[in-house]
């Protein structure tokens, strides 16, 4: 297997922003494909039905928590590699590979397991009104049923970029979301007289999706890779390798698991104040994945320079490039997010012309613009952090603010305070703005130069 990693050689790379560029551009590309497919999606929808737009959302909130968990083995496989490939001990990578495909397989397939025996009762968990969880049962079930190979998927496409191939990355989810949104298309508007499928056949548009990836990231793991995914054999899962995936990996997408699984208590705070609160909060989200998708572009880039700077031991070049990028970041996400508030009642009337839910979205947005400043260094610095290997510390972190203070901030502001969703976008805020000073404070301290893996 080689490990060759095609970057631009110059003397100062680790630190330059040419290569964060080189490697970021493309993830920035995917993120943004996925974003627009997502709002296209979302706008197919609220043609369709508004309550749908509503019911997707809130399976798509389970979705992502289980996108996190699979990610104990994404997240743990591309630190190892990163560190293996800054070392250069590139003939350990094929057993990385294949224990961590093995790995992502078996949580995938008890996450699996979960959306199609109990998609009712996931849904009835989040305290949605019984007509969004009917609409939302299928769904839940079909696309969730299909997550073992989404799993996989995560698993190769994490390689290919951890490799240096983020541009071949960027085909595999850009092919799955075209050919999703066209199958929505097709489910929702049935055209040349074919029959409406409505939500049921979103979700198996999104599983077909998933399939068309799947051959694609196999392919290209074979030919830049050179590791063939019909050669995987569980006895060659590697016990040690497994171990350290999962050292890496637990606490790194455990802190993303611990936002996502407070989204999901905050959706069931928001669900309490009526349909057009939760549809409101729909929209924003769906409009908020274009603010920081830059920032979280920029911050997987960085993530793999870091992982290679202290896989080669040089810390001073990983701590500068730190630094720069979330200063860079900070500066690109605030800068969106003004020209989104300017431009809110426009964008909002892309889905709705609901006076209601459009006033609610401009006083949540002029929150936003606080809170994507905090959330641009966490991404980054969080990401640097995990990197290095200092994978506890943003976990540690990320428990205590967000479910000590975040959580119960959303409540008493939302419904003690009766400020509804721009009482949840304040707690966000707050919650942001106290872990970016922690993860300032933890990088400029430098007690991560000691966590690196590789002796």
């Amino acid at each position: 297997m080689k490990g060759a990693v095609n970057l631009p050689h110059k003397a100062n790379l680790p630190t330059s922003d040419r290569e964060l560029l080189f490697l970021s551009w493309p993830i920035f590309v995917e993120l943004l494909m996925g974003v627009i497919i997502g709002n296209i999606n979302v706008w197919m929808i609220s043609h369709f039905n508004e309550l749908a737009v509503a019911s997707i959302s809130a399976t798509n909130q389970l979705i992502g928590l289980s996108v996190n968990i699979y990610g104990f083995i994404t997240i743990g496989a591309q630190i190892t590699i990163a560190q293996f490939l800054g070392a250069n001990r590139n003939k350990e990578l094929p057993t990385i590979i294949n224990t961590a495909l093995f790995g992502g397989l078996g949580i995938g397939l008890a996450l699996s397991l979960l959306f199609f025996s109990f998609p009712k009762q996931l849904l009835a968990f989040m305290n949605l009104p019984p007509n969004i969880i009917s609409l939302g049962t299928d769904y839940a079930r079909i696309y969730g049923g299909g997550l073992f190979i989404a799993a996989l998927n995560a698993v190769m496409i994490a390689t290919l970029r951890t490799h240096g191939y983020t541009r071949q990355a960027l085909i595999i989810p850009m092919a799955a979301s075209l050919f999703t949104v066209c199958g929505n298309f097709v489910a929702l508007f049935s055209p040349f007289g074919l029959p409406n499928l409505g939500v049921r056949g979103l979700a198996c548009s999104a599983l077909l999706g998933n399939l068309i990836a799947f051959g694609l990231a196999s392919q290209l793991l074979k030919k830049y890779i050179h590791f063939d995914l019909l050669s995987a054999r569980p006895h060659l899962i590697s016990a040690k390798m497994l171990k350290q995936i999962l050292k890496l990996g637990l606490p790194s997408s455990g802190e993303s698991v611990s936002y996502q699984g407070a989204q999901v208590v905050v959706t069931m705070i928001v669900a309490s104040l009526g349909a057009n609160v939760l549809i409101t909060k729909s929209y924003v989200a769906s409009i908020t994945q274009f603010v920081f998708l830059t920032a979280a572009a920029l911050s997987q880039g960085n993530q793999i320079i870091i992982g290679r700077n202290v896989g080669a031991k040089n810390f001073s070049q990983a701590y500068q490039r730190g630094l720069r990028s979330t200063w860079q970041n900070v500066l690109i996400s605030t800068s969106i997010c003004l020209a989104t508030f300017c431009f809110i009642e426009p964008i909002m009337h892309i889905f709705t012309h609901n006076p209601a839910i459009i006033s609610l979205a401009r006083w949540v947005f002029l929150v936003e613009i606080l809170l994507e400043a905090a959330r641009a260094v966490n991404m980054t610095l969080v990401g640097s952090l995990n990197a290095s290997g200092d994978v506890k510390f943003p976990l540690i972190c990320s428990l205590t603010v967000l479910w000590l203070i975040s959580l119960p901030f959303s409540y008493l502001l939302a419904i003690g305070l009766k400020l509804g969703l721009v009482g949840v976008w304040l707690a966000y805020t707050i919650d942001e703005s106290l872990r970016a000073c922690l993860m300032i404070h933890r990088w400029r301290k430098g007690q991560w130069r000691q966590k690196v893996i590789i002796d």
